[in-house]
């Protein structure tokens, strides 16, 4: 049996875009996220898998568009029509303000749309799978620690914080293991959910996907009944267990620089079903997607280059441009910063899908002077002592520069004699 599980979609996120998609009318960093779902898309149809797991955080808002309602919904009937179910966790940008209004996943149950299963709370689900018969899930869609909170207080209004995290930490436990007592043993089963784990790292520089939430350990989810932990809410993808597999398979694209380095995609499951419960898993693996490239470029042109547009554009080459988001920071004085507006580096520049910004940081002639001045140092001891700043001075240019100096001191002093 295979199990595809990603999360993070978040269609309608739009930081970073430059112009609107002519083919779609969408901005164009919504194209982007569209692309890689439709990789995915495209990847669970040709191998044939047999449940598609999406562990939340379908939209950026939670007050979704039209637009990206149709978005997501035509790619979903795509993997249906192929007869591949897939099952939807509630993430937190799912989830409306007020309770009692619809997530933005409540159309599908509502449509009664064949193959689609919401997870919207803590209990167990058994879904029909393509080709292999059934499979058990529990899910926890994004609990509202809110609600929690305030149901917590009332009974004890002097409760500390880490004791509220204990205790909602505690009814997840309790209504999990309740839940564990009703999984059919002959069935393979698998845990799902849109939260936070404590030994999960972020990489993202706006945490949009972190909120104050309480954080379980990876060794809650060790149950001998999972085969497969498959989660989401944080974007880096990562492993936090192996025995079984507790994984966040992160966003499906990049949404800022501090992912730039992530390798985004989703985890394909296999599952033998001839095993016994607890040992079904018999491999796992992450495919990449072909995310939106981003590229932070650090240049520090030398105060003394004599060419410093040669020397950003040697730079530049080195660096992937094309097709990319990207940030630059250039140190330098003012003049070299000038620079970059070189028609040929204007060009290279020119090939990015966009250029968020360029970052100038002066070097100012406090910060390159670094001279210990006294009153008993001289003229010529002082330049000698100013000259030691430069590590690319060797010592016969050091040698020339002095002896010109003590030339124009001593003309200098010879003329107010």
């Amino acid at each position: 049996m295979k199990v595809l599980h990603f999360s993070d979609l978040h269609i309608g996120y739009e930081r970073y875009s430059k112009t609107t998609d002519l083919k779609t009318g969408l901005d164009d960093r919504i194209v982007d996220f569209l692309n890689v779902f439709d990789e995915l898309i495209e990847y669970a149809i040709n191998e044939d898998v047999d449940l598609v797991l999406f562990a939340g955080d379908a939209f950026k808002t939670r007050n979704p568009t039209p637009t990206h309602l149709r978005e997501f919904s035509k790619r979903l009937l795509k993997l249906t029509d192929n007869d591949i179910p897939v099952a939807l966790v509630v993430g937190n940008h799912d989830i409306p303000a007020i309770k009692q209004r619809a997530t933005s996943l409540d159309i599908f149950p509502t449509m009664n749309i064949d193959k689609v299963t919401v997870i919207d709370k803590l209990k167990l689900y058994t879904v029909d799978t393509k080709n292999n018969g059934p499979i058990q899930i529990i899910g926890l869609p994004w609990p509202r620690f809110g609600t929690f909170t305030t149901n917590i207080r009332k009974s004890n209004p002097k409760i500390k914080v880490e004791e509220i995290t204990k205790s909602v930490v505690d009814l997840f436990d309790s209504n999990i293991s309740k839940e564990l007592t009703k999984v059919d043993k002959k069935l393979p089963c698998i845990f799902t959910g849109h939260l936070s784990v404590m030994e999960a790292k972020t990489s993202t520089e706006t945490l949009m996907s972190i909120t104050n939430d309480p954080l379980l350990s990876s060794q809650f989810f060790i149950k001998p009944e999972f085969e497969y932990v498959g989660l989401g809410h944080i974007h880096k993808d990562q492993v936090l267990n192996e025995n079984p597999p507790v994984v966040y398979s992160g966003s499906l694209e990049r949404v800022d620089f501090g992912e730039k380095n992530d390798e985004k995609g989703f985890y394909i499951i296999d599952l033998d079903l001839k095993k016994p419960q607890g040992n079904r898993l018999a491999s796992y693996k992450k495919i990449k997607v072909n995310a939106r490239a981003f590229n932070e470029i650090k240049i520090k042109v030398p105060k003394n280059e004599l060419y410093p547009n040669k020397y950003i554009e040697q730079i530049l080459n080195a660096e992937q441009i094309e097709n990319a988001i990207i940030r630059i920071h250039i140190e330098s004085t003012k003049e070299h910063f000038e620079s970059i507006n070189d028609p040929k580096i204007k060009e290279m520049l020119s090939k990015a899908k966009n250029l968020v910004s360029i970052v100038p940081t002066y070097i100012t002639e406090r910060e390159t002077l670094n001279v210990e001045l006294t009153e008993n140092l001289g003229v010529m001891e002082t330049f000698e002592k100013y000259l030691d700043n430069f590590d690319d001075i060797n010592d016969k240019r050091k040698k020339d520069l002095i002896d010109f100096g003590k030339e124009i001191i001593t003309e200098y002093e010879m003329e107010n004699e």
